[in-house]
């Protein structure tokens, strides 16, 4: 099952740092919900050049999607957003307004 979906802009940053982000999702899986890191699937998605905007601009965002546990209370998924967060600003240098993190409990939608 995946875990996480990382939607990112061809060519940013975030898609040239996809192992240490990879890496830096699968701990704090680890430590927030007890995830086997070596079982963590994550599927990345580019948005070819081109095709991604924000107020008419080529977008420059990330969207980082997580499954969670049904029920998880708001601090702990609070936590868990900030950690996603403080990992993809310190990794690709991104701005805070450049990284939405989206929780769904329960699954993610199976892919197509």
């Amino acid at each position: 099952m995946r875990e996480y979906v990382c939607i990112t802009q061809e060519g940013q940053s975030a898609e040239q740092h996809r192992e240490a982000l990879a890496e830096g999702l699968k701990k704090i899986g680890t430590e927030v919900f007890g995830d086997d890191a070596g079982a963590t699937e994550i599927e990345w998605i580019p948005v070819r050049k081109g095709f991604g905007f924000t107020a008419g601009k080529p977008s420059t965002a990330t969207v980082v999607e997580r499954s969670v546990p049904v029920g998880l209370p708001q601090d702990k998924r609070m936590a868990f957003m900030e950690k996603v967060s403080d990992l993809w600003i310190g990794v690709t240098g991104c701005t805070v307004n450049e990284i939405v993190i989206v929780t769904w409990e329960g699954p993610l939608l199976p892919q197509v």
